[in-house]
């Protein structure tokens, strides 16, 4: 298990309670960054662990803005990964404690500078190769498109990618109108607008019952067994 893994690679106490407090720590934020960019796929070999420090650190961000929970198949429900053995490898008291207290901070950050982030975050939702992962056309739809994907120049690619993009407009008014609901969506996000009442009024959420609502998701067995065999949930 990996609160083993931290407690043996340890010199000493002192060293041990660093190493859990910045995995605890790194967790939490990466849990809220990667909630804000929709990002999938989080199995545990794009999980990477700092073994001096203790920190986590995420890799492979193709699967982002929510693309993961889109698919046809296996498609994601959980907002971040919090599986068993990632809470176990917490403090004594769990997600209750820095856990639960860096994911609020993180959030009022985020919250707070949300006109530079959803500045930024345009102009990746807007970029020709990942409007192709947000566009979920159909077979055919791609077939009509003339893209030869076993090219070896990988320079050319970006372009050829680009050109039959502005050819098809049917196609290019979906890509748009998939990134206008990527922005709003992170929109909603950023204002805790994500979660609808129960009488499907949207109300905002105070980041604490936001943070709640999110912890709840990720460890819900429910959503959890909804994952792909390869994404480890029972790790």
């Amino acid at each position: 298990d990996l609160d083993r893994i931290l407690w043996l690679k340890s010199r000493n106490s002192e060293t041990w309670l660093d190493r859990r407090t910045n995995y605890t720590r790194s967790l939490a934020v990466m849990s809220m960054v990667g909630y804000i960019l929709g990002l999938g796929d989080r199995h545990p070999s794009n999980l990477m662990l700092h073994r001096l420090t203790g920190k986590i650190l995420h890799i492979d961000f193709g699967d982002c803005f929510e693309v993961a929970m889109f698919r046809e198949k296996f498609p994601e429900k959980i907002p971040f990964r919090l599986t068993r053995m990632l809470r176990n490898a917490m403090e004594v008291s769990g997600i209750e404690g820095n856990f639960r207290y860096t994911c609020e901070r993180v959030m009022e950050v985020m919250r707070e500078n949300k006109q530079s982030l959803m500045a930024v975050l345009e102009a990746f939702v807007h970029d020709p190769l990942l409007n192709w992962r947000l566009l979920t056309a159909s077979p055919t739809e791609l077939n009509d498109i003339n893209i030869d994907f076993d090219e070896p120049s990988s320079l050319s690619r970006p372009r050829r990618l680009k050109d039959a993009l502005n050819e098809s407009g049917p196609i290019a008014d979906d890509v748009n109108q998939r990134a206008v609901q990527v922005i709003k969506r992170v929109s909603s996000k950023l204002t805790g607008e994500d979660f609808p009442s129960s009488t499907g009024e949207i109300v905002p959420l105070s980041v604490p019952d936001q943070v709640q609502r999110l912890i709840d998701q990720a460890s819900s067995h429910e959503n959890l067994c909804q994952c792909y065999i390869g994404w480890c949930p029972f790790w």
